[in-house]
């Protein structure tokens, strides 16, 4: 079956074991070494200690669908990992030092009964929250809170950037679409703008260069070009030429 295991604290290390066979076999005391895995569960004091080998559970195969026994360095595979790089195992969660409801000394408190994080706070339960002793149950709410309002803070926080972008990009389409009416426009010194044809459909500003020039606009062209050999065709652009 699937485990669960938000809260739960995995420390693997190093342990020596007897090997009674080969102890019998060479008269004297043989040791072997055997990787081990420290299971910390929140709001116990109980330490429960494994060979990382050895069978933990059965849970589904990512392959074939199936069932298939897993370890505990397969159920704990981030910490397991990090230990056989040599690395600190950590835990993951919001540490206690950043639930401002929490003294010193209740944070002692806490980790003495193997609880670490915020997260780790929220799912005891039954025996496990017991041992909190009185307020045990507000605190567990306290945390509850804390994390639902860190949470409405990020997507708050990701929402404010979603429209600051949008606004960024709003701005930017403003300023091309400014920029592009400004080039349609006359150049110092014109009399005649180029809104006099906004009016004018496509079809029209063809005739009207034809009238003004006496040759028709060849080709698929855009409206911006249309725009320009119409203002070029002008009489007073026709004299100046």
């Amino acid at each position: 079956m699937a485990r669960d295991d938000k809260g739960v604290v995995a420390v693997f290390r190093n342990d020596i074991v007897k090997n009674p066979g080969k102890s019998i076999e060479a008269g004297r005391p043989i040791f072997d070494d055997l990787e081990v895995v420290e299971l910390r569960f929140p709001g116990s004091k109980n330490i429960s200690v494994f060979p990382a080998m050895e069978f933990s559970h059965w849970d589904e195969d990512e392959i074939n669908g199936g069932q298939r026994p897993y370890t505990y360095a397969e159920r704990f595979s981030r910490q397991y990992q990090q230990f056989k790089a040599h690395q600190q195992q950590t835990k993951s969660g919001t540490p206690l030092d950043y639930l401002p409801f929490l003294t010193e000394a209740k944070r002692a408190e806490l980790r003495a009964l193997n609880i670490y994080t915020a997260e780790a706070l929220t799912i005891i339960d039954g025996p496990e929250l017991k041992n909190l002793g009185p307020g045990g149950r507000e605190l567990k709410n306290q945390a509850i809170a804390f994390l639902e309002t860190s949470s409405d803070g990020a997507r708050l926080t990701k929402m404010e950037a979603e429209l600051e972008t949008m606004r960024a990009r709003n701005q930017m389409l403003e300023d091309d679409l400014k920029a592009s009416t400004s080039a349609l426009r006359d150049k110092p010194g014109d009399k005649t703008s180029v809104n006099e044809f906004d009016g004018m459909s496509d079809d029209q500003l063809r005739a009207h260069i034809k009238s003004l020039s006496g040759v028709e606009p060849k080709g698929n062209l855009n409206r911006k070009t249309l725009l320009r050999m119409a203002m070029d065709a002008r009489p007073e652009k026709t004299k100046a030429a």
